[in-house]
């Protein structure tokens, strides 16, 4: 009997514990407002300010000879099969989300594009403002995008090209060590860059 009056007791000891209510849930959480233009500006100044410590930090890899061998790629695949692909080059494609070893915040690249030509060149850029160009290939079989960008100083680039719909995902290869970054991009009209 006293047994029983034991797990009884325990029974309803356990059922108040349990039904405690969360004292975290009664904290009421901060709304998001959008950023000040002061604060757009500084994200805007920072996200320049990583790209190019991005190219600081590629003069540590030998991207001389990185380059040399990826316009030697794209000069070949150019001279041999010279197609482009609407898939890749119809409409500007936006940046939507960038992983490089960390996720970006929903928003941080609002406004950035990049526009693939049927001359195999692309520009990128910011709204308006072109911020650069370069050469690129898409190898059709292979579903990889090689870009080649025009400053001497910044590494090429070699993706895999995953197609949903208007949107692409480009994942890092290993060739110019860029296996650590994937990006979402979707495609939207040229009214995009006025």
């Amino acid at each position: 009997m006293k047994v029983l009056e034991y797990l009884i007791s325990l029974f309803i000891l356990l059922s108040f514990v349990s039904c405690k209510p969360d004292s975290t849930s009664d904290i009421a959480t901060p709304k998001k407002s959008a950023p000040s233009p002061e604060v757009e500006k500084e994200i805007d100044d920072r996200l320049y300010q990583e790209m190019a410590d991005g190219i600081k930090q590629e003069a540590a890899l030998d991207v001389p000879a990185m380059r040399a061998q990826a316009l030697s790629i794209l000069n070949y695949r150019l001279k041999n099969n010279d197609k482009t692909y609407a898939a890749i080059e119809a409409g500007v494609w936006e940046y939507k989300f960038v992983f490089d070893g960390k996720m970006s915040s929903p928003g941080t690249y609002n406004g950035f594009w990049i526009d693939f030509k049927a001359d195999h060149t692309y520009d990128y850029g910011k709204a308006s403002e072109v911020l650069g160009q370069g050469r690129y290939n898409y190898h059709f079989d292979r579903e990889q995008l090689l870009m080649v960008d025009n400053v001497d100083g910044k590494k090429p680039q070699e993706f895999d090209v995953k197609f949903g719909g208007d949107a692409i995902v480009l994942v890092g290869t290993t060739m110019y060590d860029d296996r650590h970054m994937q990006m979402k991009l979707e495609k939207t009209t040229d009214d995009f860059r006025k």
